[in-house]
């Protein structure tokens, strides 16, 4: 997807943003593996990549406040990226700016130096990105020289913005966390990945990679989680041979669950990839449904209602009893309880709520309430049911 020319007025939005730039101002600090400080704010990423500055509008309607571009990555048309994140920063969006991954595999780093200088200063850089699926490499390269040389590089070039890199759910997380501040990995469980995979089949190795991920950093790094938000059909228009059990989108269930779960597990912010494959028509692949772009946003919308709580800096408990994995924690004012059954079959579960004797939890996004007694919520779940509740105010005991 190309940058598009910049309206007039628009133009003068952005050079009165200008106006106030100094290095440093908008620097992203990492602080363990809570959310992100953005000026000193917590940041909890709804992203989405191969985004274009057309589609922003859009995006910033529909609950997202992260994207990324390939289009420009190889580029030193530093008006192509200016525009790219001018663009983003007038609609309120953060941005990561991929490195060219050719130049890094190589560590030819001559062109990233000159991006990381042209770009650092910029409000709406969020984190520099390095690499996709590094250990996905056909020679078996897992980037064990230029991950690390890259980290180096860019954090001499720019000590005040994180690097970031995603790598496949069948990696050691242990082996990139040295070379990133930021892990992200992506999961795609539409159809069940293999079991010799990695994670097992199926939403459970969300769960899984999660938990490892956040082990490996030891409390020191987040973790963000990208879901799957296409359908390897669209491969097989392409050519592909894609078997057929294969060409369908995730259903809205399979989408809050594979958010959900992964929220519940701990991560720090959640990206879908991607929008080329959801929205924009290429040479060789027909146009994404629009009823899945809007099962997309429902659940993106429902993120950034949850913003106060998932940013907050308060305690929080993450429980796995009977495939349910629940996260338990307040806004400051209410108390939420984040949960998703992570298997294909139902189940029943009792979910602890520290602190709350007594109380009545609305089922927000849905249809209900339930009733907290001695400390405990009973539930039963459907087969990749996800729920969220909100104890209400005064309900305590």
């Amino acid at each position: 997807m190309e940058p598009h020319a910049l309206p007039l007025g628009l133009a003068v939005v952005l050079l009165a943003s200008v106006l106030f730039l100094v290095p440093g101002l908008a620097a992203v600090e990492v602080v363990g593996d809570k959310c992100v400080l953005v000026d000193g704010k917590p940041f909890f990423p709804i992203g989405i990549y191969s985004a274009g500055v057309a589609d922003f509008p859009l995006l910033a309607d529909s609950g997202f406040n992260l994207v990324h571009t390939y289009a420009w990555e190889g580029r030193r048309n530093w008006a192509d990226g200016k525009a790219w994140l001018d663009a983003a920063h007038a609609h309120g969006l953060k941005a990561l700016i991929g490195l060219y991954r050719p130049d890094v595999k190589k560590m030819d780093f001559g062109g990233s130096i000159e991006r990381i200088a042209k770009y650092r200063d910029h409000p709406a850089l969020l984190a520099w990105h390095t690499m996709d699926e590094p250990a996905w490499d056909k020679e078996g390269d897992i980037g064990k020289e230029y991950m690390p040389a890259a980290y180096r590089m860019i954090k001499e070039q720019d000590p005040d913005h994180p690097v970031t890199a995603v790598v496949c759910h069948f990696a050691d997380p242990s082996l990139f966390m040295p070379s990133v501040d930021i892990l992200q990995a992506d999961y795609y469980p539409i159809p069940p990945i293999p079991p010799e995979w990695f994670a097992g089949t199926g939403f459970r190795g969300i769960k899984i990679f999660v938990d490892k991920s956040r082990q490996a950093s030891q409390g020191k790094k987040p973790f963000w989680f990208v879901c799957q938000a296409f359908n390897y059909g669209l491969m097989k228009a392409a050519g592909r041979d894609i078997p057929d059990e294969w060409q369908r989108f995730p259903t809205l269930r399979e989408l809050r669950t594979m958010t959900y779960t992964a929220v519940a597990s701990g991560s720090r912010g959640i990206l879908y990839w991607s929008l080329s494959r959801l929205r924009h028509p290429t040479k060789d692949v027909p146009l994404a449904s629009p009823e899945h772009w809007e099962r997309l946003t429902t659940v993106t919308l429902e993120l950034k209602q949850l913003l106060p709580v998932l940013t907050a800096d308060t305690p929080e408990t993450i429980q796995d009893e009977n495939h349910v994995v629940a996260m338990v924690k307040s806004d400051g004012q209410h108390t939420y309880i984040i949960a998703a059954n992570y298997e294909r079959k139902p189940t029943r579960t009792a979910i602890r709520v520290p602190g709350v004797e007594r109380a009545t939890a609305e089922v927000l996004f849905g249809v209900g309430t339930a009733e907290v007694r001695d400390g405990i919520l009973p539930a039963d779940f459907e087969p990749l049911e996800s729920r969220v509740y909100r104890l209400q105010l005064g309900a305590a005991q």
